[in-house]
């Protein structure tokens, strides 16, 4: 399970892809590899000291649950 913390934190980002604040990047439901590599970036920087795949868990549940 994601930290709840983390968790907000990729939801929120989410959030912002959906606004379209980060339609200069890929789709991220299209090309998953590619696309989170600047949003776990971004999501490192706001929300440090995770692993890389606990960062792709929580854009992808954000992604997921901010439909």
């Amino acid at each position: 399970m994601v930290a709840e913390r983390l968790a907000e934190a990729g939801y929120m980002l989410a959030l912002e892809v959906r606004e379209g604040r980060w339609d200069h990047i890929s789709n991220p439901n299209e090309k998953p590899a590619t696309a989170y590599v600047p949003l776990i970036s971004e999501l490192r920087r706001r929300c440090p000291g995770y692993r890389d795949d606990e960062y792709s868990r929580a854009i992808g549940e954000g992604l997921f649950n901010s439909r």
